[in-house]
């Protein structure tokens, strides 16, 4: 037994096993004391208080965490904000991170990136500003971490491990006629790499298995006894880029992708408006393609559609097969949700398969993100897997849709509000004046009703889906840099609700 003293001056016995509260506090930021201090009994050991009244984890929570690491300060900080029934299934494995870039937030699943950007993304950024006591905007981003899931590959030069997942593999990818010649065109590359198809260029919206095929293919091709396949995202490739260029290591950064037996690159469109990356990019591709080494490129658009990118490297991309990804249609999504449910150990009734399948039309990790939210519902909340209970839990994890909104009201206040006419919207008219109008409306019907991007293509003049995906994807993009188009549209979601 030791004699110790408080910051109050206060005296305090101390036994050999004890743990300083401080030290408690760092290595427990999220624990409650329902789990924490029990754990600490079955140890063997207590924890002793640098405070006067004792009660550690209370106090940590209303005194100053000036000291703590920024991660932990955000999640003392969201205790107080988040409903008490949230924190332990949704905050208790979740990390904040401070990059360079913002927040990085690592999360344990897809259903929970979804739910916490879905619930609470105002409230993080409130929380941040504070934390950091400034007006600065952070970018916010999730990643999801599957440690068991996760089978090392290559070893970057700062040791940063790239990795493969083992359950994105060709037998793993459920097709149909959406993605039908993607998957083929990628096991042709897989199996004959650098003769089959060179470059290869993948595009498509989120979430519909691009980087699924990209891995797929890397796996492949290991498999097949090619060496040095390369696999990074393109902000990777930026970065340490802009790293080696800053430290004088440029001569190893070359050598390092001009001589990857394979280079396969995730979300090509990140070259957008930076000039050097491109020039090295652009080296770096011909001296791979030279060699009749495979390339295999990855977008959210085709390569004439990403801005800031230069003519040649445009050139470049097009050598070889452009493949789009289009979104699933109801049965591929429906074989989609049995696989997940199979895989989870799930038994779901086949009506509903189809009501999730219904709900979610434009993104696999949704599908995969709901099949865990309803193993969830059954396992712990004890609930039956009916479309009842289904249909709620959906409208919890994705908002509910109202029943009484169609395209056609979109459409009436959609004319009011830009002064064209349904003719007008209907029509083959390519103009700005109603091009822009007619992409907000089946923006705002993606959004508000539950009709699928066929529908919604048909009803503005035969359109087929490619075309509303691309105008979705569009008005997205506009909105952050045109106050203007926000404001009208927000002007018309605001009629909506009182419809």
């Amino acid at each position: 037994m030791s004699v110790t003293h408080c910051c109050h001056g206060h005296t305090h016995r101390v036994s050999e096993n004890s743990i300083p509260d401080n030290l408690f506090r760092q290595a427990n930021p999220v624990f409650g004391e329902g789990l924490a201090l029990p754990l600490l009994a079955l140890l063997g050991s207590t924890v002793t208080c640098n405070r006067c009244e004792g009660d550690i984890l209370k106090g940590f929570m209303s005194s100053s965490t000036a000291n703590q690491p920024i991660g932990a300060r955000i999640l003392v900080a969201l205790k107080d904000q988040v409903d008490r029934s949230h924190w332990s299934p949704w905050f208790e494995n979740i990390a904040f991170i401070e990059s360079s870039t913002g927040i990085l937030v690592e999360v344990p699943s897809t259903l929970h990136s979804s739910f916490l950007q879905q619930r609470y993304m105002s409230i993080f950024e409130d929380v941040i500003s504070d934390v950091f006591e400034d007006d600065n905007d952070r970018e916010i981003t999730f990643r999801v971490t599957t440690p068991v899931q996760v089978e090392t590959t290559t070893t970057s030069h700062h040791g940063e491990m790239l990795s493969l997942h083992q359950n994105l593999t060709f037998d793993n990818f459920i097709t149909g006629p959406s993605n039908q010649l993607a998957h083929a065109a990628a096991q042709a590359v897989a199996n004959n790499p650098g003769g089959a198809y060179n470059p290869f260029f993948l595009h498509g919206s989120v979430g519909l298995g691009k980087t699924h095929l990209l891995q797929a293919v890397a796996h492949q091709l290991r498999a097949n006894g090619v060496a040095d396949v390369t696999t990074i995202s393109c902000a990777s490739f930026t970065n340490e880029f802009i790293s080696d260029l800053s430290s004088g290591k440029i001569d190893q950064f070359r050598s390092r992708y001009r001589k990857a037996g394979a280079l396969l690159i995730d979300d090509i469109q990140f070259l957008s408006d930076k000039e050097r990356t491109q020039e090295e990019f652009f080296n770096t591709f011909n001296e791979i393609y030279n060699q009749e080494r495979q390339i295999f490129l990855t977008s959210d658009a085709p390569p004439s559609e990403i801005s800031g990118l230069s003519e040649r490297l445009v050139s470049r991309f097009r050598l070889g097969l452009v493949v789009q990804l289009d979104p699933p249609d109801l049965e591929t999504r429906m074989a989609i949700i049995r696989r997940k449910s199979i895989q989870r150990g799930i038994k779901l009734p086949l009506e509903v398969v189809e009501v999730m399948a219904q709900r979610i039309r434009d993104n696999i990790r949704e599908l995969e993100g709901a099949v865990l939210r309803i193993e969830s519902m059954s396992r712990h909340e004890n609930l039956e897997i009916n479309t009842e209970n289904v249909s709620h839990t959906l409208d919890e994890l994705m908002g509910k849709i109202s029943s009484r909104i169609d395209l056609r009201k979109i459409e009436v206040l959609i004319c009011e509000e830009f002064m064209v006419s349904s003719l007008d919207l209907h029509s083959p008219r390519r103009t700005r004046s109603i091009v822009l109008p007619r992409q907000v409306c089946m923006y705002l019907g993606r959004r508000h009703t539950n009709c699928s991007l066929g529908e919604i293509g048909q009803h503005f003049g035969g359109r087929d889906h490619s075309t509303v995906l691309h105008s979705i994807e569009k008005i997205r993009q506009t909105l952050p840099v045109d106050p203007n188009l926000q404001r009208s549209i927000d002007m018309v979601e605001e009629r909506l609700r009182h419809i």
